[in-house]
């Protein structure tokens, strides 16, 4: 059994959430102790990104949470290297078309961008631009109800037609959030488009990362903590949370003993979280009660590694396929790996021997990415579960706020009511939140 002290604070779950709360409260001074049931602090795969956590990955200019704690875990010298890229869709006739950028200040360089761009038909492009110009001038409003409302739905209303919400609306809504436009709320499809494409020029730029999610955050942050003495307990699962007087008065362990803090940071799934409450905050908690109505759904991450060169890397979103988004990069000068997504469950349970690597080929050789000569040299697949947060209509209600109902309990994840969708950038800023709170908390209340 271990004692309570004074700014001291257990997190359970060394996902990006909780990993960001406890870099931000050891630079504040906290005595920090991470559990984690998994071997390795950030997870084999994480699903509050979206990507494997030993692969590169994407950054949106518009996740500044996300930018902040990278640029404080790297010295400037020392900033991963990252290669900026457009965003391309796939049409109907397999070509490729660009979304063009301009150097225009906001919001004129969103108008001129949407109106060049060749992915939507004219008219409809016209009257899109049209409606951004009514909504900026304060002429129009967006409806109250669109949360009510499927995204599908509410695209069809302003007259976007069925082939755009398939090429392009669809793609990227898959591409953002995981979801598709005929299960996600119009609020939630307006809400994950808005800070990249309605905001400056700056927020719109995608950069691939070079490095991995592993070597960028996870080990800078592992070994900023070590520095400092924080305690990590790996393989280590937590039970129960035990309570006195409506406040958490210790964590237990699978082993049998007690961690004790002032506060304790939930850095995990909703579903591993209710299961440690008492059942007495399940039945009292409406906040606690909500968390059983949220989602998700697993993903499976295709790496497919060939040898030929690499000129670029490349972002391009895909319609009527499985997989929402193809993922070009270079490990080396003369290899190029392609990244798939999908949550389709046929491709995370196929078989070594199975025509996974045919589909894959072909979708590839028919995007002109995988050159005719060359051949698939292996295919490595990794599911995550819960990856996809269901963002149907209604889920915004059932997302909960970092500050639950008990004083000294702060819930992050990605999943957690931060304004994004369950992303990096989501789970980032659901630290930083539980982490201000212990903050505000601690230098209002004097120690015990």
């Amino acid at each position: 059994m271990t004692s309570a002290t004074a700014h001291s604070v257990v997190i359970l779950g060394g996902g990006p959430a909780g990993l960001t709360a406890a870099y931000r409260l050891t630079r504040h001074g906290f005595q920090v102790t991470i559990i984690d049931r998994r071997p390795l602090l950030g997870g084999a795969g994480t699903s509050e990104s979206l990507c494997d956590a030993s692969e590169p990955f994407t950054i949106l200019g518009c996740h500044h949470a996300t930018q902040v704690l990278l640029h404080s875990l790297h010295s400037d010298p020392q900033q991963p290297a990252r290669a900026e890229i457009p965003l391309e869709f796939r049409l109907h006739d397999n070509s490729l078309v660009h979304y063009p950028r301009t150097c225009f200040p906001a919001p004129l360089h969103t108008w001129v961008n949407l109106l060049r761009f060749a992915g939507i038909p004219w008219k409809e492009r016209w009257r899109l631009a049209a409606l951004l110009e009514q909504l900026w001038e304060g002429d129009e409003r967006l409806p109250a109800d669109l949360e009510q409302r499927t995204a599908d739905e509410w695209l069809a209303s302003i007259k976007q037609s069925t082939q755009t919400r398939s090429v392009v609306w669809n793609p990227l809504a898959r591409w953002l959030t995981g979801n598709d436009l005929s299960t996600m709320s119009a609020d939630a499809f307006v809400t994950s488009m808005r800070p990249l494409f309605l905001s400056t020029r700056s927020d719109y730029r995608i950069s691939v990362v070079q490095d991995s999610f592993q070597t960028c955050f996870v080990q800078p942050i592992t070994e900023a903590l070590t520095q400092v003495g924080s305690t990590i307990l790996l393989n280590t699962e937590a039970t129960q949370l035990r309570y006195e007087r409506d406040r958490i008065s210790g964590v237990l362990l699978r082993d049998g003993s007690l961690l004790q803090a002032e506060w304790y940071v939930a850095a995990l799934p909703p579903q591993q979280l209710t299961t440690l409450l008492p059942e007495r905050w399940l039945t009292r908690y409406a906040y606690f009660q909500q968390l059983a109505e949220l989602l998700s759904a697993d993903s499976t991450i295709l790496h497919v590694d060939t040898e030929q060169p690499c000129a670029t890397p490349r972002l391009v979103l895909l319609n009527d396929t499985s997989f929402p988004w193809v993922l070009t990069t270079a490990p080396t000068p003369d290899r190029t790996q392609f990244s798939l997504i999908t949550t389709d469950s046929q491709f995370a349970q196929a078989q070594p021997d199975s025509s996974l690597d045919l589909v894959i080929t072909d979708l590839l050789r028919s995007l002109g990415l995988l050159l005719p000569e060359s051949r698939i040299a292996s295919t490595r697949r990794r599911t995550i579960p819960g990856a996809i947060l269901s963002l149907r209509p209604g889920t915004k209600l059932h997302r909960p706020i970092q500050r639950s109902p008990i004083a000294n309990l702060l819930v992050a994840g990605a999943w957690t009511d931060t304004g994004w969708p369950a992303n990096l950038e989501s789970a980032i800023v659901s630290g930083n939140h539980c982490a201000e709170a212990i903050e505000h908390d601690a230098s209002t209340k004097p120690d015990r």
